[in-house]
């Protein structure tokens, strides 16, 4: 997967969520056809990927479908991956996954509160990988440290596997969501032959549908091709 996505990884500064996104399309592109070459990774309102494949240049959209109690878990990820970016900024020489358990798998907090429960549980994950003494506040009752070659903290969700099963009908109203970004992609200046969706599901958290074996998921779409994908194993049904 590295021939497929070093170039993007080495030459943009990305998110962390960006990064994410890159590595699951090098997955996509490995299992799909290894011909397939991703060019580009511009902004909006251009697609997600500007891929190359049978000499067309091709837009492709990426999205990972949630279902509707998305808000509990995101806001516990995106609290997580700002308390990441505060333990890089004030603990520069060190290295490590932390993966932090959250009572109950949900926390709400206020907005004003964000920045200083950020700055808390990167002190709560130094803290804990060198074993100093401390009192975990009430919403986290478990930080665990492994020794890595970069930072990384992990929502250890204890009930990620009761995500529901991806339905035909929700399946639907996603790619619906989607296509009328096609129009804003024809606007644009790139010169593309053909738009392709990808949709994410599985990738182990409850908010995150499971793969139906026996559901018919083929159907219809204004994209010249519409795949779903699991995250974790890498499984790809063509939609259309």
């Amino acid at each position: 997967m590295s021939r497929v996505i070093n170039s993007i990884l080495d030459n943009y500064k990305l998110e962390k969520k960006e990064v994410l996104e890159v590595c699951q399309i090098g997955k996509f592109v490995e299992v799909i056809d290894a011909e397939i070459q991703i060019v580009d990774k511009p902004k909006p309102p251009s697609p997600d990927f500007i891929i190359s494949y049978n000499g067309q240049i091709i837009g492709l959209e990426h999205t990972q479908i949630y279902s509707a109690d998305r808000s509990r878990y995101l806001k516990i990820k995106t609290l997580l991956n700002n308390a990441e970016k505060k333990f890089r900024e004030k603990y520069q020489d060190e290295n490590l996954i932390a993966s932090i358990s959250v009572k109950n798998d949900e926390f709400d907090y206020k907005q004003k509160d964000k920045p200083k429960l950020t700055e808390n549980i990167a002190d709560y994950v130094y803290w804990t990988k060198n074993r100093i003494e401390f009192k975990l506040p009430n919403f986290i009752t478990e930080i665990t440290t492994t020794k890595h070659d970069q930072v990384s903290f992990w929502f250890d969700e204890k009930n990620w596997n009761n995500a529901e099963y991806l339905t035909r009908e929700r399946l639907h109203a996603e790619i619906l969501k989607k296509e009328p970004k096609i129009q804003e992609y024809r606007n644009s200046k790139q010169n593309l032959s053909e738009y392709w969706l990808v949709l994410m599901i599985g990738s182990l958290s409850s908010v995150s549908y499971k793969l139906n074996e026996s559901e018919n998921y083929k159907m219809d779409s204004a994209f010249n091709r519409v795949y779903l994908m699991t995250d974790f194993d890498a499984k790809i049904i063509r939609i259309k």
